[in-house]
């Protein structure tokens, strides 16, 4: 079946799920981390028409994937640009079949609709994939503790 891409403000049983897949992949060693602040920040971040938002991919009607837009994800050197894209997660299983593309695709598309004339993220290992999706690199990772930050005009 086709991946589709849905608004996680019309799914909030899925909530606990995607937060699950945020903490494993990021909370490690975040001084302070707590899941309750990453489900409260992530629940701010459900609307439906308007940034911040966040999707979620389903394959077979399982959730594999999610994206969020939002502006509080910055790199401090572009504090002033976004909005930005935060929390892009593909299941390992889901991986390689397109999921990750519809889903930066979709994000570029709703933000759009929203009002939006460019995104902008951050990232530590996946420039590569991103760049394949025609966004721009700003500034080039240029050590193991360094991000890449990227844009793509809407």
């Amino acid at each position: 079946m086709k991946p589709r891409v849905e608004w996680l403000a019309d799914h909030p049983d899925l909530v606990d799920t995607v937060i699950g897949w945020h903490w494993r992949e990021w909370s490690h060693g975040e001084p302070g981390a707590s899941l309750d602040a990453w489900r409260a920040r992530l629940v701010t971040r459900a609307n439906r028409d308007q940034v911040p938002f966040t999707l979620v991919a389903f394959v077979d009607d399982e959730p594999v994937g999610c994206v969020s837009v939002c502006h509080d994800d910055v790199d401090a050197r572009y504090s002033l640009e976004g909005p930005w894209i935060s929390g892009m997660f593909v299941v390992g299983p889901a991986r390689d079949q397109g999921v990750g593309r519809l889903l930066v695709r979709a994000a570029e598309d709703r933000a759009r609709a929203c009002g939006a004339v460019q995104l902008w993220l951050w990232t530590s290992e996946a420039a590569a994939f991103y760049a394949r999706c025609d966004w721009e690199t700003v500034v080039a990772k240029q050590g193991l503790a360094d991000v890449t930050v990227m844009r793509r005009a809407l």
